[in-house]
């Protein structure tokens, strides 16, 4: 018959043993401490590099042609309090110039703004020109900022003279961030408004052409 140990009292240690088994713990606790500080560096570097897509990915592809297919988000409450005739949207990633400080110009295609933007135009309302004309433009969050709408090189749409101060109020930064632009009537004084919305994709750079052919529908692009 086995002799139970519950109860029985430990075998005291001599302090060469005691020292010997503190050691033999601290190798425990280290080994583990050192293997848990892989595993989490290993899921961070995994994430990071999820995180980093290469523009001439199938899933780059897959993600912005869900991104152009899908109605644009839930517009702030701001927004749609004053949105009255609205045009078609004008969507674009923003490049390494549209956030370059001594640019301050959002540049947007020609192409694109006359179908887009102008039917929404009135015999009455000032041609888009050399000299432009000033606009409220309402952000993600429903503030509105004044800028200019003009024409930079007599052949490129811009919006700017205040465009640097939206870049830094929403932290836009280049290749991921992609703008939903379109233009609109304010609902009470029928001035013309824009209004841009910003969806953040993990994309690194700026897109091919053969993806921004497909994606943007070979709609010409800056």
């Amino acid at each position: 018959m086995a002799t139970s140990t519950i109860g029985a009292k430990r075998k005291r240690l001599t302090p060469e043993e005691e020292k010997k088994r503190q050691e033999q713990d601290e190798m425990v606790t280290a080994a583990f401490a050192l293997s848990h500080f892989m595993f989490l560096r290993d899921r961070i570097q995994d994430g990071k590099k999820k995180k980093i897509i290469k523009d001439d990915t199938e899933e780059t592809l897959d993600l912005l042609l869900r991104w152009t297919s899908d109605p644009p988000k839930n517009l702030p409450e701001a927004t749609t309090a004053v949105l009255g005739r609205c045009s078609k949207p004008i969507r674009k990633q923003l490049t390494k110039s549209d956030v370059k400080g001594d640019q301050n110009r959002l540049m947007l295609s020609k192409v694109q703004v006359d179908k887009n933007f102008l039917p929404l135009l009135e015999e009455s309302d000032t041609l888009l020109g050399k000299e432009g004309t000033r606009v409220s433009v309402y952000g993600p969050d429903g503030k509105a900022h004044e800028m200019m709408f003009k024409m930079w090189n007599e052949k490129t749409p811009v919006l700017m003279s205040g465009w640097n101060t939206f870049v830094k109020v929403y932290k836009l930064s280049m290749y991921c961030d992609f703008l939903t632009v379109f233009m609109f009537r304010h609902k009470v004084t029928r001035e013309i408004c824009v209004a841009i919305d910003s969806t953040r994709h993990p994309v690194a750079r700026q897109l091919s052409e053969r993806i921004s052919k497909i994606v943007f529908k070979g709609e010409d692009k800056d």
